[in-house]
């Protein structure tokens, strides 16, 4: 009979056990695998097979265990009881055994030599345990251990089911992109729709036992928070949408319906962007431009007038690089672009925004300013969470002119769209300034850079009175 118990190698003496170590653990175990010879006969080698595979299973177990307690996770918080499960299983596996069948066929010797070295990796753990007196038992084993000793002698316990925490979990592990920045903003607004979804149903509850009553209770607690308009609650539903999708998606629970799907909100009309900022009228302005030419720190008047100039995001002005200006040719411009500390919004918003008038001299300034060898425009507020630095300094000078809640730095962009409306400037013209949706495959697909550069300069120029 061939032997075909895990880690046994025949030689030309007979045969060894023969395990490779896991990468992470060679340098605690000091070497990068375990060998030993079993004997030079097969049943030679299935009566010292158990207590040489338990005693690497013990190898490698003090050896993750040091590990473990060197590297702590760094998930931000307790793991779910499946996720615990999960970690639990994946240790078995590690140590060689399968987690879930312990079935013992006394007919089979390779089968029973199974079986003693599963029992004796249990003795092992157990080993480690000062025994009570009084019961004989050993005390104050852990949780963790518990687990590998019954799973040893009798198999793992049933799966449990995920809850909708593991989909949290699952979804911020595998779905968030961007920048470290896009990154914090997404999970923070995850976690907190999380959080109002647990208030809703007062409870964590099983995805599988998330049903439509459930997903209407949390759909009417957010319109009671009386924070949310109703398309705000729709943007908020639709992140524990797509977490349930991305957990039956990935085999976390079976094929369910998704309860959050398509729930009916009635005949509200969700807020346009328009409703929700104003452009600022020119008495702010005024005064707001005043206000930055007092800051102390240069750049942020610079982004400033920026902002107000070219119509452009404050994180496309914020995460500027030197050589994304060009203030010297016949068409001056900042290119607006992807890189890897600014993601940019969508793929019609990497484009050409012309410079002219005082946004051409703020940008000369910022060169002028940029240190030698220097690549961002404006270090202090580039990447991570400079757009939020640099917008909270704005809004401190924006909220010193005026508390109106709809007079906010985005409200730029809405004075540029009022500009080129102003100077009949075309909605092609518009979108291709402003990084909107430009409509036709034409549109998007057709016409070089230049050429459009040429036709943007001329229609900011309109906008600003300015002579072609």
């Amino acid at each position: 009979m061939g032997l075909v118990l895990k880690y046994i190698q025949p030689t030309k003496s007979g045969s060894r056990y023969r395990r490779r170590i896991p990468e992470h653990l060679r340098e605690i175990i000091g070497k990068r695998e375990i060998t030993k010879a079993l004997g030079r006969t097969y049943d030679e080698a299935l009566k010292a097979y158990p207590a040489v595979h338990a005693d690497a299973v013990r190898q490698i177990d003090l050896a993750q265990r040091q590990y473990d307690s060197q590297n702590p996770l760094t998930l931000g918080q307790a793991l779910t009881e499946l996720e615990n499960y999960q970690r639990r299983i994946d240790m078995l596996k590690r140590f060689g055994f399968d987690p879930h069948d312990a079935t013992v066929d006394p007919h089979d010797p390779e089968s029973v030599a199974e079986g003693e070295a599963r029992s004796q990796a249990a003795d092992e753990i157990l080993g480690k345990y000062p025994i009570d007196k009084s019961t004989g038992h050993p005390r104050g084993v852990s949780l963790d251990d518990l687990f590998m000793v019954r799973a040893l002698n009798a198999g793992a316990p049933p799966k449990p089911a995920a809850t909708l925490l593991d989909a949290k979990h699952l979804y911020l592990k595998e779905r968030l992109k961007g920048s470290e920045h896009d990154r914090e903003k997404n999970r923070q607004r995850i976690e907190r729709i999380y959080e109002r979804t647990v208030e809703a149903l007062g409870d964590i509850p099983k995805v599988a036992d998330i049903d439509r009553d459930a997903a209407k209770r949390v759909k009417d607690h957010l319109l009671a928070l009386g924070t949310l308009k109703p398309a705000s609650v729709k943007r908020e539903l639709n992140i524990i949408k797509a977490m349930v999708n991305h957990a039956v998606r990935e085999g976390l629970v079976g094929p369910i319906a998704n309860p959050f799907a398509s729930l009916d909100f009635g005949e509200e009309i969700p807020e346009a962007e328009s409703q929700r900022r104003d452009p600022l009228p020119d008495e702010v302005l005024d005064k707001v431009r005043l206000l930055m030419q007092d800051v102390r720190i240069p750049s942020i008047g610079l982004i400033w007038r920026l902002l107000e100039g070219t119509g452009c995001r404050l994180a496309e002005i914020t995460g500027l690089r030197v050589e994304d200006l060009d203030v010297s040719s016949e068409l001056p411009h900042i290119r607006v672009r992807w890189h890897e500390d600014r993601r940019i919004k969508t793929r019609t918003s990497v484009r050409h925004v012309p410079l002219v008038g005082d946004a051409l001299e703020a940008a000369k300034v910022a060169l002028e300013l940029a240190e030698k060898g220097q690549a961002a425009l404006f270090p202090r507020y580039f990447g991570g969470k400079g757009p939020t630095a640099a917008s909270q300094v704005l809004m401190n000078r924006v909220r010193q002119v005026t508390k109106d809640r709809r007079h906010v730095v985005h409200s730029l962009r809405h004075n540029m769209k009022d500009r080129l409306w102003l100077a009949e400037v075309s909605q092609l013209d518009q979108n291709l300034i402003l990084g909107h949706s430009l409509g036709s495959v034409g549109d998007r697909t057709y016409g070089g850079d230049p050429a459009k550069l040429r036709v943007t300069t001329r229609a900011m120029k309109k906008a600003f009175g300015l002579s072609d």
